[in-house]
């Protein structure tokens, strides 16, 4: 396998796990922050559809085993320690959308990546609305964030 194909194949893993992280935003305690994130969530579904297609269009295939491991590993990320074992606390919020912000930083980064390869120029219009898509949803994580570290530490 060549190491576009390979490359994009880690992507799509991530994607099944920021899927999976992403579904916890109906847990936070704002209602604004799942209605973004479920919003998000929409979109990444679609951002991980087209992935697939670049996949086979690159002539490979999905990463199955890789995809379901991912989504494991999430859900096992779950169990983090808040202070409390069984409900959430606001600082589960503040955490858990750290990692989304991680998460879409991460695939930020993919779409920059993938621009500079000679060879996916049909790809380049997609490509550059994925990124400023990508772009748009860091902001609006950011500023959930902001808004339940604000809650987490009035909280105390």
């Amino acid at each position: 396998m060549d190491l576009l194909a390979h490359y994009v194949r880690i992507h799509l893993t991530g994607a099944a796990a920021g899927l999976e992280l992403f579904g916890r935003g109906a847990d936070l305690h704002d209602p604004e922050a799942r209605a973004t994130t479920a919003r998000i969530r929409h979109e990444l579904v679609e951002e991980r559809d087209w992935l697939r297609g670049l996949v086979k269009r690159l002539g490979s295939t999905e990463p199955t085993l890789a995809q379901v491991t991912a989504k494991l590993g999430e859900r096992l990320g779950r169990l983090k320690p808040n202070g409390h074992l069984l409900h959430r606390t606001p600082l589960t919020d503040v955490i858990d959308l750290e990692s989304m912000h991680d998460a879409l930083s991460g695939k930020v980064a993919g779409w920059k990546a993938l621009l500079e390869v000679e060879g996916l120029e049909e790809e380049r219009d997609a490509l550059e609305r994925l990124l400023a898509q990508g772009q748009r949803q860091i902001e609006q994580v950011t500023d959930l964030h902001r808004v339940a570290a604000r809650r987490a530490w009035s909280a105390t």
